[in-house]
């Protein structure tokens, strides 16, 4: 009885802390991303010599927190996440990233990102649902 304890302890521990260590991940995407958009914020027409260099350095949080993005949603799909998931959790990456490279100075970025946040939240809740029984770690 005391081995089948100690087995089951041991598999069920890193099953959480991958799962957890997994949505760290995509919120740390996430607060990247944003901070990069506050930071960087939006203008009509091509800003300034000071304003280009702040557009600048949000531009590199948002790569950041996209790489991330893509990163967690690559995580979810070698955990064995559903299809979704992966995609759901993927899609901050894709969109703001596109968005940032087309244009680094319009709102594109602001609305790809409240498009895309709810479903990368959407794709946490998801898999904290399933209580991380579906996961390999």
């Amino acid at each position: 009885m005391r081995q089948f304890a100690d087995r089951y302890a041991r598999s069920a521990r890193p099953r959480w802390t991958g799962t957890i260590a997994w949505i760290l991940l995509v919120l740390a995407s996430m607060v990247l991303i944003g901070y990069g958009i506050a930071r960087a914020n939006w203008h009509i027409g091509l800003p300034g010599p000071a304003e280009q260099e702040e557009v600048w350095i949000g531009g590199r949080y948002i790569l950041a927190g996209c790489a991330l993005s893509l990163a967690a949603g690559a995580r979810s799909h070698l955990r064995g996440n559903p299809v979704w998931v992966t995609v759901c959790v993927a899609l901050p990456g894709i969109l703001v990233g596109w968005a940032a490279w087309v244009n680094p100075y319009n709102l594109m970025r602001h609305l790809a990102a409240l498009v895309a946040f709810p479903f990368a939240l959407g794709g946490v809740v998801g898999v904290i649902r399933v209580r991380g029984q579906r996961q390999k770690d």
